[in-house]
C-alpha cells in the first residue's frame, strides 16, 4: 500500500533564515560578523561548518542539502536562503544538483571560484592530499569546471572581491546569475564589510543587489566606505 506523504507544516515565523557556509581552510567563526549584520537586517541566521581538508565538494554538498531539508521540515521559516563564501559556493552548487530544496530562497555567493582558482592550481604540488582544493583548480578538466550549471529557477547573486588574489574576477561569474557586483576588498576581508551585508540583504529580499532592477556596478574604495 502506497504511503501517503504528510504536508509540510506552515511556517510559524515571519523572518526568513540564512544559512552561512564558509570556504576552504576556514571556519564558521569568520562568518560571525556577517551573521550578526544580517540579523540586524531582519534575518535569522545559522552557521554551517564542515572539515574542509578531506572529502569532496559533492559530499559536502550532500550534507548541506540534508541541513536545508531539516530546516524546511521544522516549518519555522517561510524561506531558507544561503550566503556562501569561496568554496562554500561550490558546495552550494553541489547541493543544488539534487534539485531545489523545499522553501529554498535566494543564494548569495561571495568570492566564488565558479571557474576555478589559480591559487588552487599553484598549490596542487604542495598539498596533493587536499582533494577539495584540487577540485577547485582552474584547469578545464577540473571538478569545478565540469559541474553543470545550477537549475534555471535558482536565484543566485554574486559578490566578487575586487582585490582577490585567490580567484580571478572573470572566474567568479556563473551562467544564469541574476546579479553580479564587485566589492573593493580582498578574498576574506569582504566578509567583514558592512556594505557586503547591505548588498547581501538587498539581494535576499529582492533578487537584486540594488533592491530593484539588476545593474552591476563597482563600489567605492574601502577607505571611504563605512566600516561599522
Amino acid at each position: 500500500m502506497e504511503a501517503i506523504s504528510q504536508p509540510k507544516p506552515a511556517p510559524t515565523g515571519e523572518r526568513d533564515v540564512v544559512v552561512l557556509v564558509h570556504g576552504l581552510a576556514s571556519s564558521r567563526l569568520l562568518l560571525i560578523p556577517l551573521a550578526r549584520r544580517l540579523r540586524k537586517r531582519g534575518f535569522d541566521t545559522r552557521l554551517w561548518g564542515y572539515f574542509s581538508y578531506v572529502g569532496s565538494n559533492r559530499n559536502f554538498g550532500n550534507a548541506l542539502a540534508r541541513k536545508i531539508a531539516r530546516l524546511a521540515e521544522e516549518g519555522t521559516w517561510p524561506r531558507i536562503h544561503l550566503v556562501v563564501h569561496s568554496m562554500g559556493s561550490i558546495i552550494a552548487r553541489c547541493a543544488l544538483e539534487q534539485g531545489l530544496p523545499d522553501r529554498l530562497g535566494r543564494i548569495v555567493m561571495i568570492g566564488p571560484p565558479n571557474g576555478g582558482s589559480h591559487m588552487a592550481t599553484r598549490l596542487r604540488y604542495i598539498h596533493p592530499w587536499c582533494n577539495p582544493m584540487l577540485e577547485l583548480m582552474d584547469r578545464p578538466d577540473s571538478f569545478v569546471n565540469q559541474l553543470p550549471p545550477p537549475p534555471a529557477e535558482a536565484e543566485i547573486g554574486i559578490l566578487a572581491a575586487g582585490k582577490d588574489n585567490v580567484i580571478d574576477l572573470p572566474r567568479t561569474h556563473l551562467p544564469g546569475e541574476r546579479d553580479h557586483r564587485v566589492v573593493d576588498s580582498w578574498h576574506t576581508g569582504v566578509l567583514w564589510r558592512r556594505d557586503t551585508a547591505d548588498l547581501a540583504a538587498a539581494f535576499l529580499r529582492s533578487g537584486s543587489f540594488s533592491g530593484g532592477a539588476a545593474a552591476p556596478t563597482r563600489l567605492a574604495n574601502p577607505a571611504t566606505a563605512p566600516a561599522g
